[in-house]
């Protein structure tokens, strides 16, 4: 098993020692410090898969530690650690670019998902990387190809015509000039073929496999057109709406680390737009809203198209609101606070319930006369 560095930080020492304990028992090398000018530090000398910090502390906050981190090791993944009642700067950490948020007190399980999320992400960045590096790689073999070719084959033309050129001016009776140039037309027609052969290797749109002479076409690297409509994309669209902006950037991110491909809104009336405008899997809605109501945005895309599935959140009068979720055929519903687990089961047994899923589940021309005052 790949061992993965982590640098802890928190000036509490029960919380510091509490979250060393769970992390080294999974296997992760930590490093845990208790200010935030020692972590400061040691990211001046050691870069670190994830670093984990409090945002609130004295002196040196976790924000200091996120730009200290980002400056050093982009490819660091920064999960922030607050408390419930700071959850705006949290998000506020989110915009400055830090990867993820934990908000505690929180349980050994909430905190092993969210750094291994982070693993993940480390690791998706190393292969992505890896990839790149080979990328540059061919394209500078294929340059040395090319050049190869450029620089080899003007003076081995001067070679074969001059050997021509002997040829023609020679008796016929010297024989051994003639074998001397049959032997020089023959390696002459062998350099030929190789330098062929590295000119379909420099070409990105023919890639040579094992087989000798047969030649296959990449298609990731031709000028295949693709259909107008797109390649068909793996990650289903979740429309996230919320008339709190920093509510849809939260539950945008936490989706985004969970595979989803994410559009937001910021109020019933905007969904209701994007949903005329792009094809949508899922639809997760505030319930209380000013313009539209989540209830509101679910009846109205319900009437038209009862296969598009909508779950609810909110959190207030949870109870009840959870009678009126199932009275008006909600798919799913989650009251605040949610954890990042509650929202990903709760996606994934919605949409195994449905018969299908795909882009293009909402018939934008059939609701568009749906809801007064929207064109």
């Amino acid at each position: 098993m790949e061992e993965y560095r982590i640098l802890l930080v928190d000036d509490d020492p029960l919380v510091l020692a509490g979250f060393r304990e769970i992390l080294n028992r999974e296997g992760y090398d930590v490093t845990a410090v208790i200010s935030g000018q020692e972590a400061i530090e040691r990211l001046e000398h050691q870069s670190y898969d994830v670093v984990l910090t409090d945002l609130l502390m004295p002196r040196v906050s976790g924000l200091d530690i996120l730009r200290s981190s980002r400056e050093k090791h982009p490819e660091s993944v920064v999960i922030v650690v607050t408390g419930y009642a700071s959850v705006r700067s949290a998000v506020e950490a989110l915009r400055l670019g830090a990867d993820d948020y934990l908000i505690k007190p929180c349980d050994d399980h909430e905190l092993l998902y969210r750094v291994r999320m982070g693993i993940d992400r480390v690791q998706m960045h190393r292969e992505l990387r890896a990839k790149e590096l080979d990328a540059e790689k061919m394209r500078a073999i294929a340059q040395t190809a090319v050049t190869v070719n450029d620089q080899i084959n003007t003076p081995l033309n001067v070679i074969l015509n001059s050997a021509e050129f002997i040829r023609l001016k020679t008796l016929p009776e010297a024989g051994e000039v003639q074998q001397s140039l049959d032997f020089i037309h023959e390696e002459v027609g062998k350099i030929k073929k190789v330098i062929q052969r590295l000119a379909r290797i420099a070409d990105p749109k023919i890639k040579e496999y094992a087989g000798g002479t047969v030649f296959m076409v990449d298609m990731e690297q031709s000028g295949q057109s693709v259909p107008a409509g797109g390649l068909p994309s793996a990650k289903l669209r979740v429309l996230v709406v919320d008339d709190e902006q920093f509510m849809v950037h939260t539950l945008a991110k936490i989706l985004d680390l969970l595979g989803y491909d994410v559009l937001c809104a910021f109020g019933g009336r905007e969904a209701y737009r994007v949903c005329l405008e792009q094809s949508v899997d899922l639809v997760i809605t505030d319930l209380h809203m000013p313009d539209m109501s989540g209830l509101e945005l679910l009846t109205s895309l319900k009437a038209h198209n009862p296969a598009l599935p909508v779950i609810l959140i909110t959190g207030y009068g949870v109870e009840k609101v959870r009678e009126s979720a199932g009275k008006w055929h909600a798919d799913g519903f989650l009251g605040k606070p949610f954890t990042v687990n509650e929202l990903k089961q709760l996606i994934e047994q919605t949409l195994a319930s449905l018969p299908t899923t795909g882009h293009g589940a909402f018939d934008a021309e059939s609701i568009a006369v749906s809801i007064p005052g929207v064109s």
